[in-house]
């Protein structure tokens, strides 16, 4: 055997598979939070705005919602989410058909298996599939000089992925979550005021970078 052998099975050794927060039988019931914002300012005679006047645009996202799971085998959970989101887009007046406020509502209901891998039943990551659905409506708002109709229409979406996350337990019975990685497949369907009719699917990769997204649970039921 040699030296690499040895040291991935030393490692291997350190991974816990089963512990008392994780083992079959535990329970957890936890809430999630979410937030992202942005800020895009172009120079005058940008190339995407053409015009001489400077083009700014604001958004944000808040999310909240409460989770449960159940594991089924030591180290492996299956479980509920829900989740409300609201996203606000602000951008500045500069006649080139931008709506000037942008917002949207959006409800999830997402089932999900997990795996997770723990070094001293402390650190680690989980990963595993999920699908769900989600409702969302969107309200679009225009200026006046643009001579545009406000838009609005409503949203339902099928998604399915597979989700990577950073876990920590601060102690038997707190943990702490946040994301890592989601890479997501969807197919949604709009339906609105203008004779908006659309289908349409999408693959998207979001990482932790992009959003913080975190979640704090509760343990019970468990041997420890």
């Amino acid at each position: 055997m040699n030296k690499l052998s040895i040291l991935i099975a030393a490692f291997l050794l350190t991974i816990q598979f089963s512990n008392a927060q994780t083992s079959a039988g535990s329970q957890t019931a936890g809430f999630n939070f979410g937030f992202n914002s942005g800020k895009t300012t172009e120079a005058p005679g940008s190339q995407y705005t053409l015009q001489g006047s400077p083009f700014a645009s604001k958004n944000s996202t808040f999310s909240f919602g409460p989770s449960y799971s159940h594991f089924i085998a030591n180290g492996l959970d299956i479980g509920v989410m829900l989740d409300f989101a609201s996203t606000t887009e602000t951008n500045s007046d500069n006649n080139f058909g931008y709506p000037l406020k942008y917002t949207n509502y959006q409800f999830d209901g997402i089932l999900y298996a997990r795996k997770y891998f723990l070094y001293k039943d402390k650190f680690g990551i989980r990963t595993g599939p999920y699908i769900g659905y989600s409702k969302s409506t969107t309200k679009s708002t225009y200026a006046l000089a643009e001579n545009l109709s406000d838009n609005n229409y409503d949203s339902h979406n099928i998604n399915a992925g597979l989700r990577l996350d950073l876990v920590y337990f601060a102690s038997k019975r707190l943990g702490f979550t946040a994301a890592l990685a989601n890479l997501q497949y969807e197919h949604y369907i709009l339906r609105g005021s203008n004779q908006l009719n659309e289908n349409a699917n999408n693959v998207s990769l979001y990482t932790g970078t992009a959003a913080l997204q975190i979640s704090i649970f509760y343990v019970f039921g468990s041997k420890g």
